[in-house]
């Protein structure tokens, strides 16, 4: 007679790798055994590689920049599944903040790096910006406009979607958390807690501010500490707030990523009405001593 053996306990494996998509990644997986957290690991770091040359404005030979230098305005391109997954969700994203979050939005900086813009030239870029910048019909798209298109402020959060699912899809694998650069996604069977950080220079080390529960959900969080030292106003073509930091609770991190760019932009009240409309969004707003924030977030925040 064989008596079953006794089930081994799950393993975790924490993973801290610097320079993935010019920041830190924070990697942690549950698994049955250590051939699969690495073979989870690895998954991850596959699909983050394969991503990178897609979306990356570093990498000369990046579909995103072959696009850019070899597409003619008014001629169709045929694009990569992925791209053409991140131009449906820009524009849906264009769509729902009003076009506070905008994939051309980088014109701006560069025009006011020299000083402010005239009254004509600023004009000028801004009815380029309210044109439609591409027609997307399946996978092949249609540019419109001459304007760089920079889709840093959600495709971070795409590739950590991605990389997470990959994780995920590992056989064993039951839990995944992946940070990279403050956009965190969590897949798996129980919730966990997930610091928010304070406005301010970011610095390791820093407790957080506050915890927010997610389940099989996603945390992103920008302000000027993480977007750089100007935000512009795609409506207005003017800086924005320098003082806010914005955190936003969503299904994916692609979601939470541009939701928070863009509720950098508009004002609180609005912010809140946009988040409000969508299914399954929370926000936070930190402005100077001022926090806000809307129910479906108060209803995850652990820590005040």
């Amino acid at each position: 007679m064989k008596f079953p053996l006794p089930k081994r306990p799950p393993q975790h494996r924490l993973s801290r790798i610097e320079g993935v998509l010019g920041t830190a990644m924070e990697l942690q997986v549950v698994a049955g055994n250590r051939a699969q957290l690495d073979a989870a690991e690895a998954a991850v770091m596959a699909e983050l590689d394969r991503l990178e040359q897609v979306f990356s404005r570093f990498r000369p030979d990046s579909e995103l920049n072959r696009l850019l230098a070899q597409a003619r305005p008014g001629t169709p391109v045929r694009v990569s599944a992925d791209f053409a997954a991140l131009l449906s969700q820009a524009e849906h994203f264009m769509t729902v903040t009003g076009g506070a979050f905008h994939p051309a939005a980088d014109t701006l900086a560069r025009l006011w790096a020299a000083g402010e813009p005239g009254p004509a030239e600023l004009q000028g870029v801004l009815e380029k910006l309210r044109s439609p910048l591409w027609t997307l019909e399946g996978q092949p798209v249609t540019l419109h406009t001459d304007l760089t298109l920079n889709f840093n402020a959600h495709a971070k959060g795409f590739i950590t979607d991605r990389a997470a699912q990959a994780a995920s899809a590992s056989p064993g694998v039951r839990e995944v958390l992946l940070n990279i650069g403050g956009d965190v996604r969590h897949l798996g069977p129980r919730p966990v807690q997930v610091g928010v950080e304070a406005p301010g220079p970011l610095a390791d080390n820093r407790p957080p501010l506050l915890h927010v529960t997610v389940h099989n959900q996603a945390v992103a969080t920008s302000g000027h500490a993480h977007r750089g030292a100007h935000l512009f106003d795609p409506r207005s073509g003017r800086p924005t707030s320098a003082e806010r930091a914005v955190s936003v609770l969503a299904g994916s991190c692609a979601e939470a990523d541009a939701l928070s760019t863009a509720f950098c932009v508009l004002d609180p009240a609005e912010s809140l009405q946009v988040a409000d409309r969508l299914p399954g969004v929370g926000v936070l707003i930190l402005e100077g001593p001022h926090r806000y924030s809307n129910h479906f977030w108060q209803q995850h925040q652990t820590q005040h």
